[in-house]
């Protein structure tokens, strides 16, 4: 009995074991995660940016977090309404992330989004620390809607 017992236990416990880590050695895995994420918490506030952290290079990560926590004026509409990996206010009907082209610690991953007709091409600039490092996202170029990191100053 106490044999089944432990058998159901592991059983039970195995699939949060197993919870895949997020990616790091491929930025088109990284970027292709972090759009995936995007999708799954949609919006702009600290607690979203949060599930981003994995994803983010540290100082873009810190001053999403501080765009975030930003106080906005009564009666004022915030600086960054919608997703800012996403840079829309609504979900994309789908997205296709595309090959990185790698130059040493520095990537760049195309992405394209549609929203019915709608179609919009990003490039994710990802870089890492030190080869072998994890891939970070540095910034998004939005192409005609300027960057993510003008959207922090």
């Amino acid at each position: 009995m106490k044999q089944i017992a432990t058998l159901l236990l592991t059983l039970a416990i195995l699939p949060l074991t197993l919870r895949a880590a997020p990616p790091v050695d491929d930025p088109a895995a990284v970027t292709k995660a972090a759009y995936k994420t995007a999708m799954a918490h949609f919006g702009f506030d600290a607690e979203i940016i949060r599930h981003q952290k994995p994803y983010l290079a540290p100082d873009l990560y810190a001053a999403l977090l501080k765009k975030a926590n930003q106080p906005t004026p009564k009666g004022d509409a915030p600086d960054i309404e919608g997703d800012v990996i996403l840079n829309a206010q609504d979900i994309p009907d789908k997205y296709l992330v595309g090959p990185a082209t790698i130059t040493g610690t520095h990537a760049t991953v195309p992405v394209d989004l549609n929203w019915g007709t709608e179609k919009r091409h990003y490039l994710v600039h990802l870089a890492q620390q030190k080869p072998s490092a994890p891939w970070k996202i540095t910034d998004i170029d939005y192409d005609k809607d300027g960057k993510l990191s003008d959207l922090l100053k």
